[in-house]
């Protein structure tokens, strides 16, 4: 009566422990039950076992049993109401740990019961992309973060920006090991590059192989190339700018340019001033 009127538990421990209540319960009104039966059993077999009355009065003076013999009373035992009881003690125990199950929990030793949530929190931290491995790598100690690497935005070609990442990682420590090296590569992408990174598929990324692969695959097509000598013959002087100012313009613009003759910029130089000594 007590368990039909508290509340309905709200979490599993609550609920694991109204079960073991209402388990432990019935198994003590079994047990009373089946003393209460012996006992009735009992007194109908003295009864019916009684002498009578001239037979007692001839007892009496009959000699006491022997000293150190014990009398042994077994009693029958209801075996059917035994079995029904284990039978809804099983029963209850199913029906309780199959609700758990449904709700996501899975069993332990001891009936210990552990959510999907909770064996998720044991996931490394990290993006998906990288294996398990790699998200699970201590960093060396000690460990220097790069300082000088600008945050990764795609203008950059890709595997050039690696090579410098990956040189900066080792310089501060992590030698021989580039799990780490790419364990750290989240932190120094923008946040453009690193909600691609997120968004990839899991356990694509087992090794520097790995990953300069993928990341060349997507952002060789997104950096800023270099020009070449048509580029730097866009470069004009313009009105009001002098001789001096265009020149500082033009050689800024020429060191942006491999690969390119000093026939070429020459020609490109002159054909762009507007100054008539050099026309």
């Amino acid at each position: 009566m007590l368990l039909r009127n508290m509340p309905e538990p709200s979490n599993s421990q609550a609920l694991r422990i109204r079960d073991e209540v209402q388990t432990l319960l019935q198994v003590a009104a079994v047990q009373h039950a089946e003393s209460s039966a012996s006992r009735r059993r009992g007194a109908a077999t003295e009864k019916r076992d009684e002498p009578p009355q001239n037979e007692k009065e001839v007892s009496v003076h009959q000699l006491p049993p022997p000293q150190g013999r014990k009398t042994t009373l077994i009693l029958p035992v209801d075996n059917q109401r035994r079995h029904d009881a284990r039978h809804d003690i099983e029963e209850n125990r199913r029906r309780r740990h199959g609700d758990a199950e449904e709700r996501g929990y899975s069993a332990h030793r001891g009936g210990r019961y552990d959510s999907d949530e909770d064996r998720m929190a044991l996931e490394p931290p990290g993006p998906r992309v990288f294996s398990r491995a790699i998200r699970s790598t201590p960093l060396p100690s000690p460990f220097r973060p790069p300082t000088s690497i600008t945050k990764y935005n795609g203008e950059t070609k890709p595997e050039l920006w690696l090579a410098d990442f990956r040189l900066a990682c080792q310089l501060g420590g992590a030698q021989g090991d580039d799990r780490a090296i790419i364990r750290q590569l989240p932190l120094f992408l923008s946040d453009t590059a690193r909600r691609w990174l997120k968004e990839l598929p899991a356990n694509q990324i087992h090794d520097w192989v790995d990953l300069v692969r993928v990341f060349e695959g997507n952002f060789k097509g997104t950096y800023i190339r270099p020009g070449n000598s048509w580029d730097l013959s866009k470069c004009k002087q313009k009105s009001g700018e002098t001789l001096r100012e265009y020149a500082r313009r033009f050689l800024k613009q020429r060191t942006e340019l491999p690969h390119i003759t000093d026939h070429d910029v020459i020609l490109a130089f002159v054909s762009g001033t507007t100054s008539r000594d050099l026309v």
